[in-house]
């Protein structure tokens, strides 16, 4: 039935004998899925829960430019969005606030969007965002989320969002920073390691954990993550592709893969000295000049121009593409990351595109 057909009806009736007034209770789906329901009730009486009013007031489904997911104020720097849907995309904007004697809110930002896992804890696509987080921000400290121990994960490793100290010490560093000057300065930034460990945990918990219980490994074992039941693992001699979220881990160095690109050459990200950068390898002729080293000079240059001025170094050796074993992400029903933003099967350049310029 129509809008002009159920108008026509309630005319109809507001004349008839013996109306009789009913009373409905409207739930939060209903305003959901149609949201002049309101309209459609005649001269009856509804009824608002108060708990439907918070829902609609904490969850705006995103149809329109305008529409955002609304959060509480918080001061911490990650927020995690809880009780949403599964397998939908959703959109929201943030803004900064500052206190004095009162709240002052700073203008909203630009729309983010994401898509929720259908049937896993998170996505290729959220893996990613959260691994370019501290780019451009995080300077390479060897010991950087590791516990003092050296045995595995530190504070930093089981740290929900980022470190403020990351940033603070990034800004204060020089073109000619030297991070063998700054080994184990704890809560400084992260090296290879702690940075990959750092954004595994942020896709599979939400809340701080005990230094210790994180997924900060040496690097050789990083690939291992398929033991876990969470993908597949091949040596260097046996890969034939790149794909996103790819984890590849080398006796002394692991990285994460953004995406391969047409000339077989790939955009990472990792934390190598100076800092959390994204980088490119050579094409399979080996040629430095590449698809990858040219797409992460120009994201590095438009979205971290402060950094790329000190450290505008944006390729890798060959050895990235021949010396490092690989942990895939199994994806779909029953894992533990979903991809229904189609990463995997996706270029670099698309990737990227998504991941920045969309936002």
């Amino acid at each position: 039935m129509d809008r002009l057909t159920q108008t026509t009806l309630k005319n109809q009736r507001k004349g008839a004998i013996g109306y009789m007034i009913k009373t409905y209770v409207i739930d939060t789906n209903v305003l959901i899925q149609a949201p002049y329901a309101l309209e459609c009730f005649e001269d009856n009486h509804l009824v608002l829960p108060l708990v439907v009013l918070e829902e609609l007031d904490g969850l705006k489904k995103a149809e329109g430019e305008k529409a955002f997911t609304k959060v509480k104020v918080t001061k911490k720097r990650k927020i995690v969005l809880k009780k949403k849907a599964r397998g939908r995309r959703y959109q929201y904007k943030v803004r900064a606030y500052r206190t004095k004697k009162k709240v002052i809110y700073g203008k909203f930002g630009k729309k983010v969007e994401t898509m929720t896992a259908k049937d896993s804890i998170s996505t290729i696509k959220n893996f990613l965002t959260t691994a370019i987080t501290p780019v451009g921000s995080t300077m390479y400290i060897w010991g950087g989320g590791w516990n003092k121990e050296d045995t595995g994960a530190g504070k930093d490793g089981v740290l929900i969002g980022l470190n403020p100290n990351w940033r603070n010490f990034c800004g204060k560093q020089k073109a000619s920073y030297n991070y063998r000057r700054h080994r184990y300065q704890f809560g400084a930034g992260l090296d290879c390691s702690g940075f990959v460990g750092w954004s595994i945990y942020n896709i599979m918990k939400t809340k701080n954990g005990k230094p210790g219980h994180g997924y900060v490994m040496k690097a050789s074992k990083m690939a291992s993550f398929a033991k876990y039941g969470w993908g597949t693992y091949k040596s260097a001699a046996g890969i034939k592709d790149f794909k996103a979220g790819d984890v590849m881990s080398s006796s002394t160095h692991v990285y994460i893969v953004v995406g391969s690109c047409q000339d077989g050459s790939v955009v990472l990200v990792h934390s190598s000295p100076a800092g959390v950068r994204l980088s490119g390898t050579p094409n399979r002729q080996g040629k430095a000049g590449s698809e990858a080293v040219r797409l992460a000079k120009a994201y590095m240059k438009k979205y971290y121009p402060s950094w790329y001025r000190r450290y505008p170094s944006c390729g890798r050796g060959m050895s990235y593409l021949t010396d490092y074993a690989q942990f895939r992400w199994t994806t779909g029903k029953g894992s533990v990351l979903d991809d229904p933003d189609l990463y995997q099967n996706k270029a670099a350049k698309e990737i990227l595109q998504d991941l920045y310029d969309k936002k």
